[in-house]
């Protein structure tokens, strides 16, 4: 099975459909012969015409700390299938459901013996309030197996940095909605999960109500096994 690759650290290290945490296009064109799966059935844009990584393309090489860990993940360093999404634990609409669709994808991988072939990266875009203890808090509140070793909420070092690396390079627009510094305040985002293979290739980008887990699984099992 494939072994994760992981950068150690010292100390732990245009809008597309946006509203409350609503979704748009669910699937796009791409390809070039570096994927699994085919072409999705609903070929409304192509992935080139769309802000963030879709079909066919690569998924950007960043390296963030892993916020429960002393360690830091490179994507472009990893040589296992990537279930991916962007979120904040203190979001009430579709952040839950992009965690525990994950966290339903992790359980049936774990399940079928491919736990060492599927890393889950859950980037948060809130890292004043998401730090580890709150993280960890999560995790368990949304039944997620840390313990397993496949699971890293990652973490920017701040608010500007997750701008440049969640708006800037995975174009998923996140806007408050309301300037306030309070910790009551909520964002409007696009709600987005990434499959992408183990070469780093984005097999289906789901957004909105799409990323149901027993679909994701689906198309993660037939990439796994090819």
């Amino acid at each position: 099975m494939r072994r994760r690759t992981f950068l150690a650290t010292a100390g732990g290290a245009g809008l597309a459909a946006t509203a409350g945490c609503l979704g748009g296009v669910s699937s796009v064109l791409g390809g070039g012969g570096n994927t699994v799966l085919g072409k999705p059935d609903d070929q409304t844009v192509r992935s080139a015409n769309l802000p963030y990584p879709a079909y066919g393309q690569k998924l950007p090489d960043v390296t963030l700390p892993a916020a429960t860990t002393d360690h830091s993940v490179s994507v472009g360093g990893l040589d296992t299938a990537v279930v991916m999404t962007f979120f904040y634990s203190h979001c009430n609409t579709v952040c839950p459901f992009l965690i525990s669709s994950m966290r339903k994808v992790q359980t049936n991988a774990i399940e079928a013996g491919y736990g060492d072939d599927v890393t889950f990266l859950p980037v948060t875009f809130d890292p004043k309030r998401d730090d580890a203890a709150r993280l960890e808090e999560y995790a368990e509140m949304m039944n997620v197996d840390l313990d397993a070793g496949n699971w890293h909420f990652l973490r920017p070092d701040d608010h500007d940095h997750a701008k440049e690396v969640v708006q800037e390079t995975y174009g998923v627009t996140f806007e408050k909605t309301s300037e306030t510094e309070s910790s009551k305040y909520m964002y409007n985002h696009l709600g987005l999960l990434l499959l992408a293979n183990a070469n780093g290739y984005v097999e289906r980008a789901y957004t909105g109500n799409d990323p149901v887990g027993d679909r994701v699984w689906s198309d993660l099992e037939t990439v796994l096994q090819a």
